[in-house]
């Protein structure tokens, strides 16, 4: 047998031993790698700056908050609806963020790698066909919807451009009370029944109930541990007394109390007023739909709530065009986000817009600080022609804009159990952070003897392929094959080098890299954990060690 020799770089240390001489006289001691990330735009290895990502500071619904504070166990709002965090990553990335603006949706932040759910939109001559059927695009390769207005004149394009989809998740809780059980305490319940008193401890959750919740959210607020408010308008009394039947039949004793500007409805409960701040959030700006109530079987429980919410915030405006909007303002991103959300499972497209006022303003004679407010619009006349589409599974919202936004700081991605997540509520992947999470510390690749290759795909023994690999990429990752030095391995990562994965279906994408060039181990997943990969690469380490020659395939 005649082996090449090549020059080494250091020991070569593995978790399940050292491998034997003859496998380190081949190929050098390390095992070098190079990860391809389903765009090779040249022949160098690229590196793990490409793995997608968001900015730190991006709402996720679920537990509602920045996607920096997700950690393993919380939950997230996917296609699917509620799904389990179960991997975060997080890096350091300086370039350029894809912003992605749907007309009547929240920007949406992502790196130029991340996929993003689409359908396409033909428009010609000014009017607009959907193409049936949804296709996932990365970032950097979305086409915006093209201007019908130029310098105050209206155009007729004829152009081919993509659309974000919101999901209409299906309802999944049935419940029909809610226990107080968890918001009362020991001492708090003997004191009360010793004065002969028995409290409600059960929340009961019907039509009326959620009706009276909406109300809460948009005009309620509770003190730490005693008292509920509502807070109307002196033209509001019919609207209070409601309240007061209500509450009423609760078991709860309400009261209407004037003041100079306003109208309030108040009642005493600890355990209610507990109960208030944790479902429906405290101050405006932190105020929520309860998930019991988002995602509730019954659409009717969610009807309810938006009709009580619009009450207490709503107001009917009219565009000078002709359509007449429900129109309501909050400053809480969350509430909005939830808002558009629960229209689309109910079949209707509620548009938000986000209005700067962040700074100070005066209200009768005090300073005080104000935060920037998201305003949410419904549609409720007639419209003869509508940008966006309704269909069963989502709303299909034409991209108004596109821009690109220099970055530089920590971005973040999850994985979650459907391997989806919602931004801005439109549909993005959790792709490409197996292999950045396997090669950071927690895992640490480098324990199992493989380094990322750098210089020269000479100094390479092994190719990572992972994500889609296209029919125009397919002849540049043969190329790189070709070009490394033997012995040389492939590792296929994820469903998308492996059979096609989501886009299998696609006319241009390769349905498995092994038409191409071999593969050695496959690594099954969408995406697959940290530990697979890991895995994958102790079992090509045992494949390597017992084949009889290393001179070459």
């Amino acid at each position: 047998m005649v082996v090449t020799q090549q020059q080494k770089t250091g020991a070569f240390n593995v978790l399940v031993g050292k491998l034997d001489d003859v496998l380190q006289y081949a190929f050098g001691d390390p095992l070098r790698y190079l990860a391809n990330w389903g765009r090779l735009y040249s022949l160098w290895p690229v590196h793990l700056e490409t793995a997608c990502c968001v900015p730190p500071d991006t709402v996720l619904l679920g537990d509602n908050k920045p996607i920096s504070e997700y950690k393993i166990g919380d939950l997230a709002t996917g296609v699917t609806g509620r799904v389990e965090v179960v991997k975060t990553f997080d890096r350091e990335y300086a370039g350029t963020i894809v912003e992605v603006t749907g007309r009547g949706m929240l920007p949406v932040l992502l790196t130029p790698e991340h996929p993003v759910l689409t359908a396409t939109r033909v428009v010609r001559s000014g009017k607009g066909g959907y193409i049936h059927g949804t296709s996932w695009k990365k970032a950097e390769e979305l086409v915006a919807a093209p201007p019908v207005k130029v310098r105050g004149r209206f155009v007729f394009p004829t152009k081919v451009h993509d659309c974000l989809l919101i999901p209409r998740i299906h309802g999944y809780v049935g419940l029909t009370t809610v226990s107080l059980g968890p918001y009362a305490t020991r001492r708090g319940l003997a004191i009360v029944r010793g004065r002969g008193e028995n409290p409600p401890l059960d929340f009961p959750l019907t039509a009326k109930t959620a009706w009276l919740l909406g109300i809460f959210v948009a005009e309620g607020w509770t003190t730490r541990n005693h008292d509920v408010y509502f807070s109307l308008g002196r033209h509001e009394r019919a609207l209070a007394k409601r309240i007061v039947g209500l509450v009423r039949s609760l078991g709860y004793s309400p009261q209407i109390k004037e003041r100079e500007t306003s109208l309030v409805v108040r009642f005493s409960s600890s355990i209610l007023a507990r109960a208030l701040r944790e479902w429906c959030g405290h101050l405006a700006e932190n105020k929520k739909i309860p998930d019991f109530v988002l995602y509730h079987q019954k659409a009717a429980i969610l009807r309810s709530f938006l009709t009580g919410y619009h009450m207490g915030d709503g107001s009917i405006t009219s565009d000078k065009r002709g359509p007449v909007f429900d129109r309501a303002s909050t400053t809480s991103k969350v509430l909005a986000l939830q808002i558009q959300l629960a229209y689309a499972r109910l079949g209707h497209f509620a548009r938000i817009r986000r209005e700067p006022r962040a700074g100070t303003s005066e209200i009768l004679g005090r300073k005080v600080k104000t935060r920037d407010a998201y305003s949410i619009w419904l549609l409720t006349s007639k419209r003869k022609i509508a940008d966006f589409r309704i269909d069963e599974d989502y709303i299909v919202v034409p991209i108004r804009k596109i821009s690109r936004v220099p970055y530089s700081g920590r971005v973040h991605n999850l994985e979650t159990t459907d391997n989806t997540y919602l931004v801005s509520n439109a549909v993005v992947h959790n792709c490409s952070v197996e292999v950045g999470a396997a090669a950071g510390s927690r895992f640490d690749m480098e324990r199992f003897g493989a380094l990322e290759a750098f210089g020269s795909l000479r100094a390479c023994d092994l190719i990572i392929v992972m994500g889609t690999v296209t029919r125009k990429l397919a002849p540049r990752l043969k190329l790189i094959y070709d070009q490394m030095a033997e012995p040389k391995w492939v590792i296929a990562v994820g469903a998308c080098s492996i059979t096609g994965g989501l886009y299998f279906d696609s006319y241009n994408v390769l349905r498995g890299i092994d038409d191409i060039i071999p593969v050695d181990v496959y690594v099954p997943g969408c995406p697959p954990r940290a530990e697979a990969i890991l895995q994958g690469l102790v079992l090509l380490q045992e494949k390597i060690r017992r084949m009889p020659t290393l001179g070459g395939r």
